[in-house]
């Protein structure tokens, strides 16, 4: 009887795992929370040569989530318009992205290459994750866009 009951025990559990589920699937636009860091650089450089500043202010800011959200929208339109006319391009190139050091998890460097006529500039972009899991461009080294 004992034997009975542990092969009726056993058989339970195997059979639990073969239980399967049917999940629909709801087709939805991905913000940016939800991309990954490349292509939130690829987004972001799309919408400055757009002059898309409303895109730009989303794409922008903090762990706290994008500025759009949290400073006031003219001043917000003006920082991203100053970006987008530093940042304007012919093409550009994502070379590759690192961990920032002391930040695993939470931050990320991509570096990319701006190509403005006959010019080719690095400019490094570091990524910021949200506290909702997706990423923001925290910070854009235009140094090199600046020197002639």
């Amino acid at each position: 009887m004992q034997r009975a009951l542990i092969a009726v025990a056993a058989f339970a559990l195997l059979a639990g795992g073969c239980v399967s589920q049917t999940v629909s699937r709801q087709e939805a636009t991905p913000g940016p929370d939800a991309v990954a860091p490349s292509l939130v650089v690829e987004r972001f450089l799309q919408a400055v040569n757009a002059r898309d500043v409303t895109t730009l202010g989303r794409l922008f800011g903090t762990s706290d989530g994008p500025i759009s959200a949290r400073d006031d929208r003219a001043a917000v339109e003006q920082r991203m318009f100053t970006l987008a006319s530093l940042l304007q391009h012919d093409d550009y190139t994502i070379l590759g992205d690192q961990v920032v050091p002391g930040r695993a998890g939470e931050a990320i460097d991509i570096m990319t290459t701006l190509r403005k006529g006959q010019r080719a500039v690095a400019v490094p972009f570091t990524l910021v994750r949200t506290r909702e899991g997706g990423w923001l461009v925290e910070s854009i080294d235009t140094g090199e866009l600046t020197r002639r």
